[in-house]
């Protein structure tokens, strides 16, 4: 006699059928993927909003993308002032995220590598963060922003 596999959802707990695609409880697609835990932020959503076009997808999520600019307006004026970043969520709402953004510099040297929290991300939305100009004292070339955790949020 074969036995059924099951497995719980990462977000609401409810057991599913090994083979389903998606849960029973909440709906979150459980098609994970391989090799990768389960956990919110990663599990690409199955309708996910298309980010703007002048966005990057962020590190470590396929549904979070960002863009960054002067706090003072769009360009760079000095290069050390505040840098305003924006963060896209076409996935599943998050909340109690933590994002790493990284600047380097014109030769690839780091100029800053902070940890920023952001409270919640609602699917569909923007959240705009900012990197304060005490963090650096080189301006920042590029910017990358990783997804390091988060919980899942609730559907609105």
């Amino acid at each position: 006699m074969s036995r059924r596999m099951q497995r719980a959802c990462p977000r609401c707990r409810t057991t599913n059928r090994d083979e389903a695609r998606f849960c029973a409880g909440c709906g979150l697609s459980l098609d994970f993927v391989p090799g990768e835990a389960p956990r919110a932020g990663r599990i690409r959503h199955p309708r996910p909003k298309n980010a703007p076009d002048d966005f990057e997808r962020c590190e470590g999520t396929e549904d979070l993308h960002f863009r960054w600019k002067s706090a003072w307006g769009s360009g760079t004026f000095l290069g050390t002032e505040p840098i305003a970043v924006t963060v896209f969520n076409g996935g599943y709402p998050l909340e109690s995220v933590e994002l790493k953004v990284t600047g380097t510099d014109t030769e690839g040297k780091s100029v800053f590598d902070i940890e920023m929290q952001v409270s919640a991300m609602p699917h569909g939305e923007t959240v705009e963060i900012e990197v304060p100009s005490y963090e650096y004292s080189t301006p920042a070339a590029t910017i990358k922003v990783t997804l390091v955790s988060a919980e899942f949020g609730s559907e609105t």
